[in-house]
């Protein structure tokens, strides 16, 4: 399945505001950021500090992904 995943802060300026990449189903947040990070060095670097959603819910690296789910990356930030 296709999903697209909404990027933000550091990721987003590296990527842009979103990627697409294709996954086997059955997929949870843990094979989705797997995928990723194997596609794009740029989510490795954060590993597992960078917070995810599905469906604008905080997500477990065991929550299921699904075709059609809204699913975003929010990597740690700092600011003052």
């Amino acid at each position: 399945m296709r999903v697209d995943v909404l990027l933000f802060a550091a990721l987003k300026d590296e990527l842009g505001p979103s990627v697409s990449i294709e996954i086997a189903e059955p997929a949870t947040v843990a094979t989705l950021r797997a995928a990723l990070a194997a596609a794009h060095p740029a989510v490795a670097r954060f590993g597992d500090r960078a917070k995810a959603a599905v469906n604008e819910t905080w997500a477990a690296e065991s929550d299921p992904v699904r075709a059609g789910d809204t699913v975003a990356l929010l990597p740690p930030v700092a600011g003052g």
